[in-house]
């Protein structure tokens, strides 16, 4: 058999994935401070990105209250792929290889396609779940007047709003979340395609539902806290949570 088709058939196969413990997530949260401890400058760096990120979605949204909203929820639904940096230097670290500012640009040029794809197809979720914000709004406020007030602080605050804003919101980031909790660091460190990382990723739920629904609301509730804190918090969570996200990929799927 052809060398080179061979190892695409085995680089495309589904690889096994393994039954996680209940307190997993815990020891990716551990796993993943010590390496925020041995790369603190490049993940701090990158942290920073975060934090001016909030800061200028925020700003430029901020007299268009549907958009802020959309942003900041938003951002939940994109972060997996913008953590690329984080994967890159938890894998050098696992591997035994320096982690500095040049494994940073490494990840882009090496795993930069991939990753920018799986990027590209979040965005356009991010996109419709604005288009969605608009009809919720517009289908729990109807008796509102002018399209203006649909858009004020106060008309977001509606109980019934914010009832199918949850809702749907719930069931979308659910969605993206069992897509991408483990793919793009699959991206990263085998070469796969991205619809053989989403599969991978969606089985790897499938299995472990308990513990991936855990690790979902741990990283949805250190996300929202970063946020209520100006965005500052984000320094020190998003590193965490990048590089915790490495070591939930390599305990969950075999090599």
């Amino acid at each position: 058999m052809d060398t080179t088709y061979s190892e695409t058939v085995n680089n495309n196969r589904a690889p096994e994935i393994r039954t996680l413990d209940d307190t997993a997530p815990y020891e990716w949260l551990r796993n993943g401070w010590q390496d925020f401890r041995q790369a603190t400058t490049p993940s701090l760096t990158l942290g920073l990105l975060f934090v001016v990120a909030g800061y200028a979605l925020v700003s430029a949204s901020w007299n268009i209250p549907l958009l802020t909203i959309t942003f900041v929820t938003g951002f939940l639904l994109v972060a997996p792929a913008l953590a690329l940096g984080f994967y890159e230097i938890s894998r050098r670290l696992h591997g035994g290889e320096h982690a500095g500012f040049s494994s940073l640009l490494y990840s882009w040029k090496t795993h930069g396609w991939p990753v920018l794809l799986f990027g590209l197809l979040l965005g356009i979720v991010m996109v419709a779940w604005g288009r969605v914000t608009g009809l919720l709004v517009a289908l729990s406020l109807p008796a509102i007047g002018p399209f203006n007030d649909l858009l004020s602080w106060q008309a977001l605050t509606d109980p019934v709003f914010i009832a199918l804003y949850m809702t749907v919101g719930f069931v979308l980031a659910a969605l993206v979340f069992s897509l991408s909790v483990v793919s793009i660091p699959m991206l990263i460190d085998r070469k796969v395609d991205v619809i053989t990382a989403a599969m991978t990723s969606l089985r790897a739920v499938g299995k472990n539902p308990r513990v991936m629904f855990r690790w979902a609301f741990i990283i949805a509730l250190l996300t929202i806290l970063g946020m209520f804190t100006a965005f500052i918090g984000l320094l020190i969570i998003m590193p965490l949570l990048g590089h915790a996200s490495w070591h939930a990929y390599k305990e969950t799927v075999a090599e």
